[in-house]
């Protein structure tokens, strides 16, 4: 019994695990607009199941605290993570609609590294969840129990921006915390160091971060055709100048060779 449950679960991941592949799948030949935008729904729609789950956690926990006297003196949740299930659930769900569209977005613009993109689209995810939960009749997000409810637009978009600037600088700590500990940039650019250096010559460093993405390593580039480099995003013209480039790394290569061959024959 145990077993053929175990097995029920598995079967449940595999297609739960194919269905992410397939949707992956279509939004790489959909247009920006509608990959942002399907994000963004995806997104909106996790947030706002766990918003209702945390909702109806925090009003059992205020009911018990209501009937039990050594709750009482326990503090309540305030701000944007308080409210009843259905305001939280609206919260959470604009919280991670904009945070997923806008790191989609921003990594469409290739302007940007992880962290940077991390701190710009968690700004608008802080700022929008704030202006949320203000609407809704909130105090702010971070001002603990005796914060005051923001009142017209001036409080209401100041909130937001302290919000923003709150959420953004928390998550950057974060990342680099979290790269300092993993050193994940200083074994992966040992891979890519050709790739690197090709693409400084061509004054192309932004796309450097499309090469790891796609794991074009040193060992991919003389096999690099224009489907490959569609593949990772970079536009036409930068693409031209790649396979120009690793066009002479071929020519240049079979040079070599023949040269050596000349050179062993008797």
């Amino acid at each position: 019994s145990c077993l053929k449950k175990q097995t029920n679960i598995m079967g449940i991941g595999d297609i739960v695990t194919e269905k992410k592949k397939q949707v992956d799948e279509w939004l790489k030949n959909q247009s920006m607009p509608v990959e942002i935008a399907a994000i963004s729904a995806g997104s909106a729609v996790q947030g706002g199941v766990l918003g209702f789950v945390l909702g109806t956690v925090n009003k059992n926990l205020a009911e018990q605290a209501a009937t039990n006297p050594a709750m009482a003196n326990q503090p309540a949740m305030s701000g944007a993570m308080s409210g009843p299930p259905h305001v939280l659930a609206v919260n959470l769900a604009v919280f991670t609609a904009v945070q997923g569209g806008l790191t989609c977005w921003i990594k469409k613009m290739n302007k940007f590294s992880e962290i940077e993109t991390g701190m710009l689209a968690m700004f608008g995810a802080g700022a929008a969840l704030s202006v949320s939960s203000s609407l809704s009749g909130q105090k702010a997000a971070f001002g603990g129990q005796d914060a005051a409810i923001p009142e017209g637009p001036m409080q209401i978009a100041q909130e937001a921006v302290k919000s923003g600037v709150l959420f953004s600088l928390l998550n950057g700590a974060f990342m680099k915390i979290g790269q300092s500990f993993s050193g994940k940039n200083e074994k992966t650019d040992v891979f890519y160091s050709h790739a690197v250096g090709m693409l400084t010559a061509l004054g192309l460093e932004k796309y450097e971060k499309n090469f790891k993405r796609g794991l074009l390593t040193d060992d991919c580039l003389l096999l690099l055709n224009d489907n490959a480099l569609q593949e990772v995003r970079i536009p036409p013209g930068p693409r031209l100048k790649i396979l120009n480039y690793v066009a002479g790394m071929r020519v240049a290569q079979q040079q070599q060779q023949q040269a050596m061959s000349l050179a062993v024959k008797p």
